[in-house]
């Protein structure tokens, strides 16, 4: 499935999506109607990476977004989320009714920070008052933060003007570069990015309406499914929010289901599925696409490939991003050791995403270090000692920030543009170092194609060489045809001024 950008692995920015007046997830209850009047604003989370150490995972507790003045809360409850997905996607945190008026700061309260670094730096340092050897994967649990707390007020955070008849789409990007100090401890304040340089906010306004103002990537377990008033489905996510999202526009790609009809009628409690979802100025949640991924009873961990025993290897060492259905065990930053079985299928999940020809993810040859990947836990195993067998590989979407070093805009059969150098992750890999990736675009001047962002134009015109863009999209294996591996890009973004 193509997945939609809100806001990765490597480098680390986040971002705070927020729209106003028209819209809410389907279960919001409007205001209005005498005394004073108010307007739905909807939350999400999205990110860009962190200088000088490889963050695999970083996971924080968001524990307030307050606007001023009037101390109105976006948040009904704290939301934890894991931030170095969220290059190329959102995190949809809640909605709630916002009074009508004008807003001049926007205060952000973190909680219970914790980070995964890969030690590529080949001596042993001291992360959190433990130590990390060189070549390790390492989570800091506890890590020194202080503040915790960003205000952003004029000029970072203009006036936000909030009316009963408009919709406005808040945009806030904060480096996790600036955040991350070098002596591996927290600050999330102001002093983090030398004044408000590391925090751009943009806004944009238009007439409400029901048009989809926004969009974003879910996967989940399917809680419900529902024919009245109209095909809907709740979805449960991995960290346990519970979403409803119209189904009757949706294009499904169920063929891994078997189920010949390919439409609402394949949905079912309990399969595992990834959808992507606009969200509607009416307040609505409506999926474009609902892709099955495994069934009822079936156990997925996924996350980064950061170590290969072997070439072909026979197992890896990933850093979990979610597990569904959630594992207490394996929470988001926990480094696992995956055991390929010997009879493990591979498959990509690229739903309606349609890949080159020759694009292979089909055996342990096929997998590399930098991969995202879901592995299904084999059937009658346990997860025992943080290690377990997969009886599948799916292959999901890595996100990578890098410089671009040249770009070949007429290369056949697609243009494709090269990031060197590498982040150490890739550089230093103990199985298999990359020196440089290629990165494919696809379906130029075509709907379904590589999408561009935060560039000018919006297309590969649009990339330089040595500008700093981030790639997100398959990962794969093609050193032997190309001399080195390939992303084939869903989106490439460029930074956000000011981050």
């Amino acid at each position: 499935m193509q997945k939609p950008r809100r806001l990765g692995i490597l480098p680390l920015s986040l971002c705070i999506l927020v729209w106003a007046a028209g819209c809410s997830h389907a279960n919001f209850n409007f205001g209005g109607g005498g005394g004073a009047k108010t307007a739905p604003m909807l939350l999400t989370f999205h990110d860009t990476p962190a200088a000088g150490i490889t963050v695999t995972s970083f996971e924080v507790t968001v524990s307030g977004a307050v606007l001023q003045p009037g101390n109105v809360s976006l948040l009904a409850s704290p939301q934890t989320i894991e931030l170095t997905q969220l290059q190329t996607n959102s995190a949809f945190l809640s909605t709630t009714n916002v009074p009508v008026g004008t807003y001049t700061s926007l205060t952000i309260t973190y909680a219970s920070p914790q980070y995964t670094f890969l030690n590529d730096s080949g001596v042993s340092v001291t992360a959190g008052g433990q130590t990390c050897a060189a070549g390790a994967s390492c989570v800091v649990t506890s890590p020194a933060a202080s503040p915790l707390t960003l205000t952003l007020s004029s000029p970072s955070f203009p006036s936000l003007v909030v009316g009963a008849t408009n919709q406005t789409l808040l945009e806030v990007d904060v480096n996790l570069n600036n955040i991350i100090q070098p002596n591996f401890s927290l600050n999330f304040g102001p002093s983090a990015s030398g004044g408000s340089g590391a925090v751009t906010v943009t806004q944009f306004t238009g007439t409400a309406g029901t048009t989809a103002i926004g969009n974003f990537n879910v996967t989940g377990q399917v809680a419900s499914v529902s024919t009245s008033p109209a095909n809907q489905f709740t979805i449960t996510t991995p960290a346990g929010k519970t979403l409803t999202i119209k189904a009757n526009a949706a294009a499904f790609e169920f063929a891994r289901a078997n189920c010949t009809n390919n439409d609402f009628t394949c949905l079912a409690a309990g399969q595992i599925v990834d959808a992507n979802v606009d969200i509607f100025s009416d307040g609505s949640l409506s999926a474009t696409e609902v892709d099955f991924d495994d069934a009822s009873g079936t156990q997925q961990v996924s996350g980064t490939i950061v170590t290969e025993n072997n070439s072909p290897p026979t197992s890896f060492q990933m850093i979990v991003h979610n597990t569904i259905p959630p594992v207490a065990s394996l929470p988001p930053g926990t480094p696992v050791t995956v055991n390929i079985g010997g009879a493990a299928s591979f498959v990509i999940n690229n739903g309606s995403f349609v890949l080159p020809i020759g694009a292979s993810f089909a055996s342990p040859s096929d997998v590399i270090v930098g991969q995202e990947v879901e592995a299904r836990v084999a059937s009658g195993i346990s997860i025992s000692n943080g290690a377990f067998t997969a009886d599948r590989l799916a292959l999901e979407q890595t996100q990578l920030e890098a410089n671009v070093s040249s770009i070949s805009p007429q290369a056949q059969p697609f243009p494709f543009f090269v990031f060197n150098p590498l982040p150490p992750l890739f550089t230093q890999a103990l199985v298999g170092p990359a020196t440089q990736l290629q990165v494919d675009i696809t379906g130029a001047g075509q709907s379904g194609g590589t999408i561009f962002e935060n560039l000018t134009p919006l297309s590969l015109s649009g990339v330089t060489v040595a500008q700093k863009v981030t790639a997100g999209g398959f990962l794969f294996n093609t050193t032997g045809t190309v001399g080195s591996p390939t992303i084939v890009a869903t989106t490439v973004r460029g930074e956000v001024p000011g981050t």
